[in-house]
């Protein structure tokens, strides 16, 4: 098999050091530009990045409903709120936990970040707290 013309003055030379660093040096400059600028990722960044994206969604989706299970009872028994305004602001998500406020259907067991989020909004409801 003939080389390339292009190729021949590297390989059929003493240049192949050269041309096997040219790709070196190519592949080097590839990867850097790549994963600094150009947004490559690794699979464990991947993996972080879908990890974080789940349990936000699972936050954005489920402190609604929770906030509204909660003002719903509340409306009802306004003895809620003044309970929940009782606590401690810190203690409201565990609070909000152990009255099931924040269990679902299907769930294995209430989500602390779904917690803090479902008081974010309870408090924005009832600014008596």
């Amino acid at each position: 098999m003939k080389t390339p013309a292009f190729i021949a003055p590297y390989v059929e030379r003493p240049s192949p050091v050269r041309l096997i660093q040219g790709m070196v040096v190519g592949v080097v400059a590839t990867m850097v530009v790549g994963f600094g600028f150009a947004g490559w990722d690794t699979s464990g960044t991947v993996d972080e990045k879908v990890e974080t994206a789940a349990m936000a969604a699972k936050v954005s989706a489920l402190a609604p409903i929770c906030a509204d299970r909660f003002g719903e009872a509340a409306r009802a028994d306004n003895a809620l709120v003044v309970a929940l305004g009782e606590i401690s602001s810190w203690q409201r998500d565990s609070h909000l936990e152990e009255g099931g406020w924040v269990t679902f259907v299907g769930g294995a067991e209430p989500d602390n970040d779904v917690a803090e989020a479902c008081v974010k909004l309870i408090e924005k409801d009832f600014e008596t707290l």
